[in-house]
């Protein structure tokens, strides 16, 4: 099958240039509202951008079906269609809607096209910028600038635990688990949170951070960045040991991203295993 990678790309970037930044630092009260809580926010940018992608990329895959996030938020039974067979493309308009709607550039929009349950390719965009991340599986990871230039994605892998850096999200349901996080976390060279995945995952695929951990495994925050950290040398998987595919459901034991297996490993021993 030929996935269209670069008219991908080229949509969600004129989605970036045409509807959400003109938006950004321009919202009125009225064009933001609350989803589940205050903590949970939607802009008239998130609506709009979903509404002009959906229709889009599924004219270029005839016979794929869209799951958005605003969509689910109407409908919660649209996530389903994520574990049946076909093809689903997975939007995520605005990823750290809350720092849009307030003015900050820590944002960002994703798509991702899933195939039986399992992402198959991404796209990452920084709206503010242009940059455009790319991956396809089996195929690799690469960064398109706002130029053109290409460069291929590989993850450097630093020495020791003591030399990575990453997120560390303390919104682990698991309390115990978050506490052990925070006990032991001077054992790494430093954590921060963009409370925003869309900015995390490139900053991994960079080397500009070497990990996270998540709580939520929810698609369309997670599908597009774990086929990117996949593609440029990382792994990601839970740490009860599975891999994560895009059709598990939000939940379950929580997803550790790392930009290898022995980094990987030195995090869940380090940091997570009792």
């Amino acid at each position: 099958m030929k996935i269209p990678m670069d008219a991908v790309g080229d949509l969600l970037l004129q989605a970036g240039r045409d509807i959400i930044m003109p938006r950004f630092r321009r919202l009125r009260a009225e064009d933001i509202a609350e989803k589940t809580s205050h903590r949970d926010l939607v802009t008239i940018a998130d609506e709009e951008a979903e509404a002009f992608l959906t229709p889009q990329l599924e004219a270029m895959l005839p016979g794929s079906r869209t799951v958005g996030e605003e969509a689910v938020g109407r409908d919660p039974a649209l996530l389903d269609l994520l574990g049946q067979p076909g093809l689903h493309w997975l939007i995520d308009p605005i990823d750290g809607t809350a720092s849009f709607a307030i003015g900050c550039a820590l944002f960002g929009s994703m798509v991702a096209l899933v195939q039986d349950g399992d992402a198959i390719a991404s796209w990452l965009l920084d709206p503010p910028t242009g940059r455009l991340y790319m991956a396809r599986q089996g195929e690799g990871a690469w960064l398109r600038e706002p130029d053109g230039t290409v460069q291929r994605l590989t993850m450097p892998r630093p020495p020791s635990l003591a030399h990575l850096s990453g997120v560390a999200n303390y919104g682990i349901s698991d309390r115990t688990l978050a506490m052990r996080m925070a006990y032991r976390i001077d054992q790494t060279a430093g954590v921060l949170n963009m409370r925003c995945s869309g900015q995390e995952y490139p900053a991994m695929a960079l080397g500009q951070i070497h990990w996270a951990i998540y709580g939520r495994g929810i698609p369309w925050d997670h599908a597009p960045g774990t086929l990117l950290i996949s593609e440029a040398g990382g792994v990601a998987r839970r740490l009860n040991g599975q891999l994560y595919r895009a059709c598990d459901p939000p939940g379950g034991s929580p997803l550790l991203v790392a930009c290898g297996e022995e980094q990987w490993n030195w995090l869940k021993t380090g940091l997570f295993d009792p």
